[in-house]
């Protein structure tokens, strides 16, 4: 099903999948049973199977993996904070909103993400009993990548204004 969505060029929806008011950029792969609503994925990104995305933002050229579900409203009656321009934590007065994933990220299976969450560009998150739900702000120093022995693969293509950048050629 897809209604009222905006969907780039070569992009692969396969069955069972729910898009609605949704935007779908270049070269997007959505396997069976993907679901989003009102969500943006970038260029060649991919949103793995049995996936909801509710209100979010993906980066170009990340993937969520299967399972994995991105929460807009908040199960406890507590207020959705978020972060303003400057990047202080602030009541957001929405009854909903949902989460960002930056650019170049993985996220594993079965990652439960609460509202108002943002992962950092190149940051990746290993579906584990420590590390299942994401309740807090993700950044590239606090990624899985870094503890596993094969963390070089994995480089940083999107540093922080300021930082310095690697010579592409």
């Amino acid at each position: 099903m897809i209604e009222n969505c905006i969907i780039g060029d070569n992009v692969n929806v396969s069955q069972g999948c729910q898009l609605m008011l949704s935007v779908v950029g270049d070269g997007t792969f959505l396997p069976f049973r993907a679901a989003l609503f009102m969500t943006t994925v970038m260029d060649n990104s991919m949103v793995a199977q049995n996936t909801c995305l509710q209100m979010c933002v993906i980066g170009r050229n990340s993937f969520v993996g299967a399972g994995s579900t991105f929460t807009d409203y908040n199960l406890l009656p507590a207020a959705i904070k978020a972060r303003d321009g400057n990047g202080v934590l602030r009541n957001a007065n929405r009854p909903v909103l949902g989460s960002c994933v930056g650019h170049n990220c993985r996220l594993g299976a079965g990652m439960i993400v609460y509202p108002a969450r943002m992962i950092e560009s190149d940051v990746v998150l290993v579906g584990s009993k420590d590390r299942r739900i994401i309740d807090r702000d993700v950044t590239y120093e606090e990624s899985d990548h870094h503890r596993l022995s094969a963390a070089a693969l994995h480089q940083r293509l999107y540093p922080r204004v300021g930082e310095k950048e690697s010579e592409s050629w």
